[in-house]
């Protein structure tokens, strides 16, 4: 094993020496206390090695490879030996390492996890506080500190994750006896770092304060692995209740190991190893994510009708000066619709402009209309590795972001700037060589803002540009265009004017129309210019008759559209929201007896299909995986305009009240007495109270999600005496009045991620109409009211993130008719279409009287599962077994002829123990498209019998090493396998099986 050669206690396990490979993602390794004289030289290469062959280092032999090689890997050392440290308390080693890791020229601009071994752990949580105080210093006396100050916030600002290995967090006293009996005598270790480690030690329960603390506010992932084979003579040395830092962490009890072998994994295959493995993955993924987030929200189209000359000019105005040369602005104007954003986005990811801009901080932030300033100056802290101020007065936020923002070169990108105000507010990127580049509809705001400012007008498209987007849309392949419709198509893609927005939504419309529809709407067209309007109306008008013809094929598609209008600009809308509020209003399913998801994707598909909303990536007709849409803003403009045209302006006659991501802290006046109203939408802003009066008797849909509602009042809910949908996401109440149970028609009510809520009203019971319950993430609601026995009409059950929800007991100081529903009595509820039941370890032995499950997502503590399941579920189409760290076999009845009819995936990721998958009888499992066994660490092989899942196309099998080599074998013996796509690897561009 051969590390760094420096002096320096940071030893560079990975890249060797010299090494030239790129990095994507930091790893820091921390020892534990030292009781040999040879362990104050080399405790790092001690520690991390493979049980049974201490000449194996898999820190520096596993880890780079397994990570895709784009890793380093560096591990500390420094003097905690029991009897020669010269150090009375941790926080002098943190403080050594800290001058260590800051001030020897290592960069850390990459996502970071530490990890820590027993005393290790401490260290770096003292190293973490440390770099926390560093990073707040003002006014640093010297250049050498201002660096340092400045590396210490990069440093913490990437921290994404901590791994402990039996850390003893609330101390540890066997840990002194285990010493005092390896040195054969009493009281020889040194006193001083011995107390660090004793159990109440007042500065070390601080030091948990404060780092915790500092988790929260940073959101760094946490994975906990405690030992679970005593030590001879002295027993467990750090026992649960110590290791495990917080109740809500990431947990592994490694059974086959003590103390000293928690860390030593047996095996590439051991469970520890892959858990901590797929831990790493999952923190650099995070990072990527949201480094990357603009490359995948801003998927291009592979057609981009004359766009070309506009990139290649946008890029020679942002290219023609030199690299250190003063700040500069390039700005695009054209009209909504044109292709301004498309054309930020080629700009943005040209291999030209990142050639010119090496070493240049890339940054893209979309303003709109009614942007949050002080958000953005967050977000902006994060993208420049600082910790975000949630209280700072604005001016001077700006003037601390704009004097980092001096010392880089940046790229900044401004799409869809409005106000001068905003530009001048984000007008930051003021360092040498920095450009930052923008949009608007506005050309009288580029040259307020910006008097010497190089500009490009988009213009509308070419006749012969119009033509080809305009048949992308109307004509499926484009090239088949009926004869007898082309003069026809030809002069309706003309009265589009060029505008790329215009050329979809009506060409969209037309697809399949027959002659005569489409003559009815080139008449329109031409008709709506017979009228004087200002530009952007007419704009509106042309949308408006791809809207119109909406209801053609479905009455509900207007509604759905305008639903989208009820969510921020810009902002991305999952599946499952809207899902579930359309269910609320009687949107979907359109018969009794449908699938409501189904349904609901039906409706999403058309109006995707007609470029009434956008989608990430390719619409995935599975139905599985996560999909989320968004609306371009002038589309919801359009939305708007309809509601004003049709309603009027009155506020007495509108049936939508949209007032979303305005930045509003109270409730406008308008919006409190709406007698029509049908929907109102305060989503996303900053309320914290509410007004007790509200005339709102036709209300059916309320969403006050994303806020920071603190309570609610006993006389709020009698407001709406016809609610259906309640969306209070992200509400900050401890607890919902009684007066809930009043809402007899509420059908859908989203709680979720209501991080303060404790308790629910026992009145919920009264909910007899309630089908959907959303309370995902409710980490402090410890059991459900007993009166849930009274939703008779529960379809769907969320419960993911409620760690102690399931736990039957009463609450000190409540009566017993307040004693929580147990998961028995949910499995007398035989309606539910979805549940999600984690954090228990027994499973109710009715769950599969719920014969009407469409999706069942189980993460919990058991071997195996009920037989029965497979044939009593024959509606379930997606099981998520995800994180059932101790099921060990599914039961032979899951693949047996007959079993579950309509299942379309399952996901068994991360089910360490599981160590086979049951042979497939012929007849099982009909529509199963997807297998997800990824870091399934124990899996050997896989049957041959597994070419019998006739529609099964893909197959996961990342960190399956075993499994995958058997895919290989099953490849041979049967071409039948080479139909799967079937996927493998730990790094960030995983691997597909060559076949």
């Amino acid at each position: 094993m051969a590390a760094s050669s420096s002096d320096s206690p940071v030893h560079q396990l990975w890249p060797p020496s010299g090494g030239k490979q790129s990095t994507e993602l930091d790893v820091v390794l921390f020892h534990g206390l030292q009781l040999t004289a040879n362990d104050t030289i080399d405790a790092w290469s001690s520690t991390w090695t493979q049980r049974g062959h201490d000449d194996v280092c898999w820190a520096q032999e596993w880890l780079p490879f397994d990570l895709g090689e784009a890793v380093r890997i560096f591990s500390v050392s420094y003097n905690a030996h029991v009897v020669t440290s010269p150090h009375d308390h941790v926080s002098e080693i943190a403080h050594n390492l800290f001058q260590n890791l800051m001030n020897h020229g290592y960069e850390w601009h990459h996502p970071i996890v530490l990890i820590g071994h027993s005393f290790g752990g401490l260290v770096w949580k003292s190293l973490v506080v440390k770099l926390n105080r560093e990073s707040t210093i003002r006014n640093p006396i010297n250049p050498w500190s201002r660096a340092t100050v400045q590396c210490a916030k990069v440093f913490l600002g990437n921290v994404r994750g901590v791994a402990f290995y039996a850390v003893p967090h609330a101390g540890s006293s066997n840990i002194g006896k285990y010493v005092n009996k390896l040195l054969r005598c009493n009281n020889r270790h040194h006193p001083g770092i011995m107390d660090n480690i004793q159990p109440r030690q007042r500065d070390m329960e601080q030091l948990s304060v404060d780092f915790d603390r500092i988790v929260a506010e940073n959101e760094i992932n946490i994975y906990a692995f405690c030992e679970g084979r005593p030590m001879e003579q002295v027993g467990i040395l750090v026992d649960v209740c110590s290791a495990q830092r917080s109740a809500g962490d990431n947990f592994y009890k490694v059974e086959d190991a003590n103390h000293m072998e928690v860390c030593k994994p047996p095996r590439k295959e051991h469970p520890s190893y892959g858990l901590l493995l797929q831990f790493i993955i999952t923190c650099g993924k995070e990072a990527r994510e949201c480094d990357q987030a603009l490359q995948e929200l801003h998927d291009l189209p592979e057609s981009r009708f004359g766009l070309e000359s506009y990139v290649e000019r946008v890029g020679t105005l942002l290219t023609s000066e030199g690299k250190n040369a003063d700040p500069r602005y390039v700005g695009v104007w054209g009209m909504g619709g044109v292709g301004k954003t498309l054309l930020l986005q080629r700009v943005y990811g040209s291999p030209k402009v990142h050639g010119h801009f090496q070493e240049t901080k890339f940054i893209w932030r979309t303003v709109g209309q009614t942007p949050d300033i002080m958000a953005l100056y967050r977000s902006l802290s994060e993208e420049l590795g600082l910790k975000p101020e949630l209280n700072a007065n604005p001016e001077d936020y700006k003037l601390k972001l704009h004097s980092q923002f001096r010392r880089k070169r940046v790229f900044l990108v401004l799409d869809d700037v409005w106000q001068d105000k905003a530009f001048d507010s984000l007008d930051l990127a003021k360092g040498k060589g920095s450009v930052t580049l923008l949009s608007t509809r506005n050309q009288s705001l580029l040259k307020r803002a910006c008097p010497h400012i190089k500009q490009e007008h988009m213009t509308p498209l070419s006749k012969e540009d119009s033509w080809s987007l305009f048949c992308v849309h109307a004509f499926r392949p484009p090239s088949n265009v009926p004869c007898e419709l082309e003069a026809l198509a030809q002069s309706v893609a003309e009265e589009c004017q060029g505008l790329p927005l215009a050329l979809k939504v009506i060409g969209g419309a037309m697809f399949r129309k027959a002659s005569c529809e489409w003559e009815s709407l080139l008449k329109k067209l031409r008709e709506s210019r017979m009228y004087e309007r200002p530009v952007e109306e007419e704009l509106f008008e042309r949308l408006k008759l791809g809207y119109d013809l909406l209801s053609e094929d479905d009455w509900r598609l207007k509604q759905c559209f305008h639903y989208f209008a009820a969510f921020p600009e810009d902002h991305n809308i999952f599946l499952d929201r809207v899902l579930y509020h359309w269910i609320g209003e009687g949107l979907v399913p359109a018969h009794d007896g449908d699938d409501p998801r189904a349904d609901a994707f039906s409706l999403l598909n058309k109006l995707w299909e007609r470029s009434f909303i956008e989608s990430h990536g390719e619409i995935d007709h599975s139905l599985i995986h996560p999909l989320w849409f968004k609306v371009h803003d002038v589309m919801r403009d359009l939305a708007f305009y309809i509601q004003e045209k049709d309603c009027g302006t009155p506020p007495g006659k509108q049936l939508y009240f949209y007032r979303a991501g305005q930045n509003l802290e109270e409730v406008p006046k308008e919006c409190t007495a709406i007698p029509e109203a049908l929907r109102l939408s305060l989503d996303t802003n900053k309320l914290e109270k509410l007004p007790e009066s509200f005339y709102a008797p036709k209300l059916v849909s309320l969403l006050l999600g994303e806020n920071r509602i603190v309570s609610l009042s006993a006389t709020f809910f009698s407001n709406f005496p016809k609610l259906r949908v309640l969306d209070l996401s992200r509400g900050q109440f401890y607890s919902l009045p009684e007066e809930l149970g009043d809402l007899k028609d509420l059908v859908c009510l989203d709680l979720s991620c209501c991080f303060n809520l404790e308790i629910l009203p026992d009145t919920i019971g009264k909910l007899h109409m309630l089908k959907c319950l959303n309370l995902n993430q409710c980490r402090k609601l410890n059991y459900l009211p007993s009166g849930v026995v009274g939703l008779t009409s529960l379809q769907v059950l969320h419960t993911v993130g409620c760690q102690n929800l399931w736990a039957k007991h009463t609450p000190s100081g409540m009566a017993r008719a307040t004693i929580g529903a147990s998961l028995e009595d949910v499995c007398e509820l035989v309606v539910p279409t979805e549940l999600t039941i984690t954090h228990t370890n027994q499973l109710p032995h009715k769950i599969s009287a719920l014969t009407k499950l469409n999706f069942l997502s189980l993460s919990i503590d058991v071997q195996t599962l009920p037989h029965e399941m497979s044939h009593a579920f024959k509606q379930l189409k997606d099981l998520d077994l995800s994180e059932c760290h101790d099921l060990e076999y599914l039961p032979r009845s899951f693949t047996c002829c007959g079993a579950f009819p309509a299942l379309v995936r399952i996901k068994l990721w991360a089910c360490v123990k599981l160590v086979e998958f049951p042979e497939v009888d012929e007849g099982a499992l009909p529509r199963l498209q997807i297998l997800n066994l990824s870091f399934c660490l124990s899996l050997r092989s896989l049957p041959l019998s597994l070419e019998l899942l006739t529609s099964l196309r893909e197959l996961d099998l990342s960190g399956c090493e075993k499994a995958f080599d058997s895919c290989r074998t099953n490849c041979e013996k049967s071409p039948i396998w080479r139909r799967l796509y079937i996927r493998y690897g730990y790094s960030k561009a995983f691997r597909y099986l060559d076949l």
